[in-house]
């Protein structure tokens, strides 16, 4: 079954409104994005692009020396194909200031993902920018971001979409075809990729986290998706562990309305 421009006009209809109105709410004149070489980056350069014009719009291509060549030049690429501003900076000479790369090679990861963050963050100061965040709701619920770093952004065009439906939709908006069957991969380390450290594939994944989103019992999801419940087990312990991933820090409660607990805001 392929997808038409008119199974997705209700959605794009949302994410378009919803990038708009984040600029004029705040009175930005810019998006600020990480361009990876990635699906999920290059479908939301486009979404910003349309919504926006390419003149809003500014990518930054942060490579250092684990970073997959070839997602680079598809980044460098793509950026001059659309004829988007972007710089081009080599984060190894930051890496090198801090102490030696630890033996927990995720800290030393998490450490790239937040330099990362911060670049963009500068940049977004600089231009009066919103840094706009290229996270799918896989990536959220499962926690597979790094805290304060990819997942540190003023807000999210995908956030709401599962990671199995997003190169749909960028079929729909034209995103290049070299992008669409993508290995998905942080390029953290040499060789790394999003499934082999997960464990399972997005597709299974994805049916797994619509069951648990439905309410469905562990025994129902397995059953109706034809794996096991283990696999539903670990999917959902991995939800449960990292919602402090989706939370602001936790606020001790001393008062009548207290932030991130009860606290009524008067806009979004």
């Amino acid at each position: 079954m392929t997808s038409s421009n008119n199974d997705f006009d209700e959605t794009l209809k949302i994410i378009y409104n919803f990038i708009r109105d984040k600029l004029e709410k705040t009175g930005s004149d810019k998006v600020i994005l990480g361009l990876s070489g990635g699906l999920d980056s290059a479908t939301v350069l486009k979404l910003c692009m349309d919504t926006l014009g390419n003149d809003k719009v500014i990518c930054l291509i942060m490579p250092e020396s684990a970073s997959p060549e070839q997602d680079m030049k598809d980044a460098r690429w793509l950026a001059s194909e659309w004829d988007v501003k972007h710089h081009d900076i080599d984060i190894d000479h930051i890496l090198k200031e801090f102490p030696a790369k630890p033996n927990n090679r995720m800290a030393f990861a998490n450490l790239k993902a937040r330099i990362r963050m911060c670049l963009e963050y500068y940049f977004a100061n600089v231009e009066n920018g919103l840094v706009v965040g290229t996270s799918n709701k896989s990536e959220l619920l499962l926690g597979y971001t790094t805290k304060y770093g990819d997942s540190a952004a003023d807000f999210l065009p995908v956030g709401d979409i599962y990671k199995s439906d997003l190169s749909k939709l960028a079929k729909v908006i034209d995103v290049p075809e070299r992008f669409l069957n993508k290995v998905p991969r942080a390029g953290l380390w040499e060789g790394q990729t999003d499934e082999d450290e997960l464990g399972y594939g997005y597709e299974e994944i994805d049916e797994i986290l619509k069951g648990i989103e439905k309410g469905h019992f562990m025994e129902t999801i397995a059953e109706i998706n034809g794996v096991s419940e283990e696999a539903v087990k670990d999917i959902k312990a991995m939800v449960e562990k990292n919602a402090h991933k989706r939370k602001i820090p936790t606020v001790a409660k001393l008062r009548s309305a207290t932030i991130g607990v009860d606290w009524r805001e008067f806009s979004d």
